[in-house]
Parts: structure tokens; sequence; C-alpha cells
């Protein structure tokens, strides 16, 4: 869980929504909860100009989400959740059929038992189950099956792919999606602070190390016994500089990028313990 400093990490999910009979009905409905907000992340709600957006705060049909530079945001629905990390811009459009689209940025997909909401960009349409991540840079989207199996599809064509734990593909726009690729091995060399935890105060800056000579990396920090990405971040090599704000026991992880931009598996935690000034 998030550190105690910040009791309102403790959430229960949302009950099952009632199904929708058409899209003015859906647009009254809460669709999504905002269950982690850190830094700078905004809403749009339908007809209005952004707005700072809070935890615990609600989702509905034809709003968006944005979060800045260094933000990230979880949305938890009734049977998956959505983590976007910083520079993201996420839209539910007002429509009969229900769907996500990423404008820009990243996204986490985690669905566990039942398929993913219909997760689509301006090149592609992503469903399943498991956990993936989808890319949206530029006039191509990428995305990585970390676990499950996930389907892609170009939008606007028939040519579907799948993707097993650990595969890859790229889809530009006007084309089908690339054939299924190995996404990068995590990296498992240098780690540190790797399982012997590094102490820290809140908010001194801390050198993260692994080897490897990938074309890019990406970092995440989560509370020790959670999932919750409390920090993503895209970084071009190691070491690495980040700041816990927080007081606690954390994890941290990294995953290699290929030059085309697929993002692989994380690496093996390592741990950082967190004390008070």
């Amino acid at each position: 869980m998030r550190p105690s400093s910040r009791p309102r990490l403790a959430w229960a999910l949302l009950a099952l929504l009632a199904v929708p009979t058409g899209a003015s009905a859906q647009t009254a409905l809460p669709l999504a909860r905002l269950s982690l907000v850190e830094r700078k992340v905004e809403i749009a709600k339908k007809g209005a100009t952004w707005q700072a957006a809070v935890e615990g705060g609600s989702l509905q049909v034809g709003e968006a989400l944005r979060t800045g530079p260094d933000a990230v945001a979880r949305l938890e629905l009734p049977w998956m959740a959505l983590t976007l990390g910083p520079g993201s811009n996420l839209r539910l459009p007002d429509a009969f059929l229900l769907s996500a689209s990423l404008e820009s940025g990243r996204a986490l997909l985690e669905a566990q038992g039942r398929d993913a909401l219909k997760f689509v960009t301006g090149e592609a349409e992503v469903r399943g189950q498991g956990r993936a991540v989808v890319r949206r840079q530029g006039k191509e989207t990428l995305v990585s099956c970390l676990a499950g199996r996930f389907y892609v599809r170009g939008r606007g064509g028939d040519s579907t792919v799948t993707l097993a734990a650990g595969r890859g593909t790229v889809v530009r726009s006007g084309r089908a999606p690339s054939a299924p690729e190995d996404v990068p091995a995590p990296p498992s060399q240098g780690l540190w602070p790797g399982k012997d935890p590094v102490y820290v105060v809140a908010g001194e800056p801390l050198e993260l190390r692994w080897k490897g000579d990938a074309a890019g990396y990406q970092l995440e920090l989560l509370p020790v016994g959670s999932d919750i990405v409390l920090l993503q971040r895209d970084v071009a090599a190691s070491p690495a500089r980040i700041e816990v704000p927080w007081e606690g026991a954390f994890r941290w992880r990294v995953s290699a990028r290929s030059a085309r931009g697929l993002e692989g598996r994380p690496s093996e935690d390592g741990l950082i313990a967190v004390d008070a000034k």
C-alpha cells in the first residue's frame, strides 16, 4: 500500500455499473474512479475547460484526463485499471460502445479475469486480458504484452495480431500492425539499490543504477506490497536520479526499450527505505 502519510489511497473497487441503454445514459454514469493523482493531473469535464483532478474523483464518458511532465494518474474501473504516465492524454469518447482513447503518452492496462475495456489510439485498437503497455508517439502506436494475451488491430483494417507475454507490435498510421516480435529482456546486472534496501531521507536525491546497452529505459517506483505505480519515468541510460517525497518502504524496477520504442518486462525489484528528515 502507499505510505501511511497518504491514507486517501485506501480504496474499494466500484460496484459493477448497470449496462446503459444508449450514449446519453452512459454519460450520466461515472465510469472510472481516480485512485491516484500524483503531481499535476487535470480533468476536462464535458463542455468545460481543464481543471485540477483530485484523488477519489470520477471520470465519465465524454470527459478527458491529462498528466503533467512528471505526473502519474491511476483510473480504477470495476474490472480493470489504467495507469497514465507523464505527459499523457486520455479521453473517454461519448459513444454507444464504451472505450478509452489514448491521444498521447503511455498507459499501463491491467485486466484480470475479464477483457479490458476497448483501448484505442489514432492507429490501433487493443483488447485482451493481463498487463500491457500502450504508447502513442507521433503517428504510431506501440503495444507490449507483459502478461496474459492481447489482440491489436489497425484502425480501419481487418488485420489483427495476437500478443503473448513478452511480445510486442508497432502500428503506424494507415498500416497493419507489424509482426509480433520479442520485447527487450529486462536488465539483470548491476541493479542498485538491490535486495538490500538503501536508506534515504524523504526528498533526498537518490541515484539508481543498472547495466545495459538498450536504446532507452523506463523506471517505476512502487510501494512494497502493492502494484500501484507512484512514479514513472523514461530515461536514456543509467544512472538516473529520483527523489522520493514520501516516507515508507518502496521498490523500484527498470525496463529496457528497443530502438523501435517497444518496452520490455521489468527487472527484479530493488528496495528503498525512506525516513523523515
